[in-house]
């Protein structure tokens, strides 16, 4: 997600982009047991380097995600999170104009709202007062957006357009999902590791593309 953006959006290479996710990852705890504390320090953490990292760049603050004056060549980035109204139901922030894009997030804002997961950061609350909508990172499902992001290709350049090549950075080597009890703990870190799986999309899409060189995965 966040690197989806530093490409994308703030056209920094790829070594200025791992800088940066070396100096957030040193930052950020992600201690199982850290509670509301940990989660909003996280929370400040992230939004004082996502601002620092932007204002570097000599970019403002209140910098909105959708580029209103971008031409056909622009790189067009798209993230997605949940609202605590409907965790299964992603919205999308994109940099281009598209039809239902109607919250106006700032590039900070809608950073913050997709990579609020849960167990380390806390809901980020975007628009105005009386019509504020929280988000909690990724919808349940959809943390490896790969599939929403075809179809998305799909309407943004054309249902009969050819896909040259879908790269997914991937999360490393996934572990199995198992209860080793029925107490509250261990159920509460099996969901949510189902919450945050990304695993079923990857392994779909390599079965769909298997003969097909289209689809890397990195990690």
């Amino acid at each position: 997600r966040l690197v989806a953006l530093m490409l994308g959006r703030l056209r920094m290479n790829v070594n200025q982009a791992i800088d940066e996710l070396l100096v957030l990852t040193d930052l950020l705890s992600f201690g199982a047991s850290d509670g509301d504390t940990g989660r909003e320090k996280n929370s400040n953490i992230l939004r004082e380097l996502l601002e620092n990292m932007l204002q570097a760049r000599g970019i403002a603050l209140d910098t909105k995600m959708t580029e209103n004056n971008s031409s056909s060549r622009t790189p067009k980035v798209v993230l997605y999170a949940a609202a605590t109204a409907n965790i299964t139901h992603p919205h999308a922030f994109r940099t281009y104009l598209a039809r239902g894009s109607n919250l106006d997030a700032t590039v900070v804002e809608a950073l913050c709202a997709t990579m609020a997961i849960q167990s380390y950061f806390l809901p980020v609350k975007i628009g105005p007062p009386k019509r504020q909508i929280s988000f909690v990172g990724g919808a349940i499902g959809a943390n490896n957006p790969i599939r929403l992001l075809l179809e998305e290709a799909g309407n943004v350049y054309g249902k009969n357009r050819r896909v040259a090549q879908i790269l997914s950075l991937g999360c490393g080597i996934p572990h199995v999902l198992s209860v080793g009890s029925y107490n509250k703990p261990d159920l509460d870190r099996t969901l949510r590791e189902m919450a945050a799986d990304c695993e079923t999309v990857a392994n779909e899409l390599s079965a769909r593309l298997l003969n097909i060189d289209v689809y890397v995965r990195l990690n």
